[in-house]
């Protein structure tokens, strides 16, 4: 079997997250090019799209030809390094890897798989598994974490590491080296340690937002106040901890747990311009619907939302008015922020469109959490185009007697009957075969997934806005607009003149996001840690949201009588230029 080769000196894991992972001094450039240009540049295109169809037992050939001939691209040696590890060629597979680490790769569209060098230390860590080499496996886990890979409790269940089970040096790599015979308050403080390791891990720039010396003393805190709060008091003061960093991809999602688990109100809150109104609710309290809410206990509504932003860890108050209702709607949190003093039931003030006034006690309910709340449909109502979809994760809709596209993109992911790829194409096509002149693209109830299969959609839209003088590229955003949909809006936004209408966004520009995952050993709480930084604007660009150049906002009015006035703005804009040609 061969030995474990480490690419560069290994680092703290609460190291810098602008540490790289390679070293550019130390890997000079070859000397050796392709004889013919022509035909390496064929060969590799061939094998890119192989690997991109999955064929590999065609690709593989080509790879170990194109990297033979030329040993100085990150992306062939990635493409060859998984190729070989997905055909359990393990021993070859290793030194390709290690070779794409060591000079960089960023190839993307390959499926199920991703190219971030931590990604392919855990493919290393995997193929010294298989081959039995389980110190060289745990190693590589070890340096994988250094460089804050971020799902470190998905190596329990993975059939890749079976072998590595029970073995106590993996099972802390894995964040689950339980120890025996400790006292409930021991094993909260465990998760209390855990939880600050994997922020100082993966955080980036953790105490910009809170010093380092008030964090730590309000873990202090926490640590001292765990024997006399209940299990559920804890998780809101762990909720609390990770909100004082600010960055709106920090979160707990307080349900499926173990131990601590929230509550939920059985009524869905929004912030229209005139006010918190509810705008969805179980069966019985169906009734409550339309309803303004005016106090939650004692508290009037503005006070409760100022209290929950505590732990609304946020990129800019647009996430606040997003996110707020989320939390008004959780009575843990409501009690945490000292609104209420029970959890089981709620008190709520609210008034009808006549201004009459009902006082009302909800009872709160489990719930599971699948994602944050978007504006729903309604139930009475011919929904307008925004409301009419959403469960889609994209859509595409022509109106020819306003020679216009409207494509809502909820959901940054894929589809399994049309790729984004392909429905991006589509969008090409369609609007070339009819020549389309408007385009909007509806970016209000997307919140993210997967950046990287984003690009086709970028360039589809850009060669709309590029290809005729007279085209016209919308962008509908709004509050959730935020982290992968964000940064389609910053491109579109730096890259062409599309007019962009609605609300602020829901991040900045440049931010910090991704998605770090833990999950605390003993209660089993998880969440999210902000884990890199996005530049997707100029380095001078210090906005704190991206604003609109068509501002409309929406109120409850409009909302519940079926009214879009984003896109009634959009179709006077295409009068006021058909009136102008």
């Amino acid at each position: 079997m061969m030995a474990c080769v480490l690419v560069s000196a290994p680092v703290a894991a609460n190291s810098r997250a602008d540490v790289m992972t390679n070293n550019a001094f130390i890997n000079a450039p070859s000397d050796a090019f392709p004889k013919d240009a022509k035909s390496y540049w064929q060969q590799r295109q061939q094998a890119v799209q192989y690997a991109r169809q999955e064929q590999w037992q065609l690709a593989l050939p080509l790879l170990e030809t194109v990297t033979k001939t030329y040993r100085d691209d990150g992306d062939t040696w990635f493409l060859l390094g998984h190729g070989y590890m997905l055909d359990k060629q393990y021993e070859k597979a290793i030194p390709a890897l290690e070779r794409a680490i060591a000079l960089g790769t960023i190839i993307s569209g390959v499926p199920s798989t991703s190219s971030p060098a931590n990604d392919m230390m855990v493919k290393i860590a995997r193929c010294y598994s298989a081959l039995g080499e389980s110190q060289a496996a745990l190693q590589w886990l070890e340096r994988a974490l250094a460089y804050r890979w971020d799902d470190r409790k998905s190596l329990l269940t993975s059939k890749h590491f079976t072998a590595l089970a029970t073995n106590t040096q993996f099972k802390a790599i894995a964040g689950a080296a339980l120890a025996d015979n400790l006292s409930r308050d021991q094993q909260w403080l465990k998760d209390l340690d855990f939880l600050v390791a994997e922020i100082e891990r993966l955080h980036v720039n953790a105490f910009h937002h809170i010093s380092q010396q008030a964090f730590t003393a309000k873990v202090q805190q926490i640590a001292e106040a765990i024997p006399d709060l209940s299990d559920q008091q804890i998780v809101f003061q762990f909720m609390s901890l990770l909100g004082s960093l600010g960055n709106g991809h920090n979160f707990i999602v307080p349900t499926h747990s173990l131990k601590g688990a929230f509550t939920q109100l059985p009524v869905q809150f929004y912030r229209f311009n005139d006010g918190y109104f509810i705008v969805s609710a179980s069966a019985k309290y169906r009734h409550l619907v339309g309803q303004k809410v005016l106090r939650i206990g004692n508290t009037p509504i503005a006070q409760v939302v100022d209290k929950v932003a505590m732990v609304n860890a946020r990129d800019n108050e647009m996430q606040q008015l997003w996110l707020a209702p989320f939390y008004l709607s959780l009575p843990q949190v409501l009690q945490g922020v000292g609104v209420t003093t029970e959890t089981e039931k709620t008190a709520l003030t609210v008034s009808d469109s006549q201004g009459a006034t009902t006082h009302v006690t909800l009872t709160a309910e489990s719930f599971n959490f699948t994602g944050f709340p978007k504006l729903p449909k309604l139930e009475e109502q011919h929904n307008p185009l925004y409301l009419s979809q959403q469960h889609q994760p994209y859509w595409l809709k022509i109106s020819p007697e306003q020679n216009l596209a409207y494509v809502q993109f909820n959901r940054v992911g894929q589809k399994k009957s049309e790729s984004l790829a392909a429905f991006s194409k589509r969008i090409s096509r369609i609007a070339n075969e009819r020549q389309v002149q408007n385009l909007v693209l509806d970016l209000r109830h997307n919140s993210g997934g997967n950046g990287s299969i984003i690009p086709p959609l970028t360039r589809a839209l850009l060669h709309f806005a590029q290809e005729r003088e007279q085209n016209k590229l919308f962008v509908i955003v709004g509050r959730n607009t935020f982290s992968a949909a964000h940064l389609l809006l910053a491109d579109l936004n730096r890259l062409s003149d599309a007019i962009i209408v609605g609300e602020p966004s829901g991040s900045r520009p440049n931010h910090l996001g991704e998605s770090g995952w833990f999950k605390l050993p003993y209660s089993g709480v998880w969440g999210l840690i902000s884990s890199q930084f996005h530049q997707a604007s100029k380095a001078e660009d210090h906005r704190i949201w991206i604003a609109p150049h068509v501002p409309v906002t929406l109120s409850s009015k409009q909302y519940f009588n079926a009214h879009d006035p984003a896109m009634a703005a959009i179709h006077g804009i295409i009068g006021t230029y058909k009136h102008a040609q």
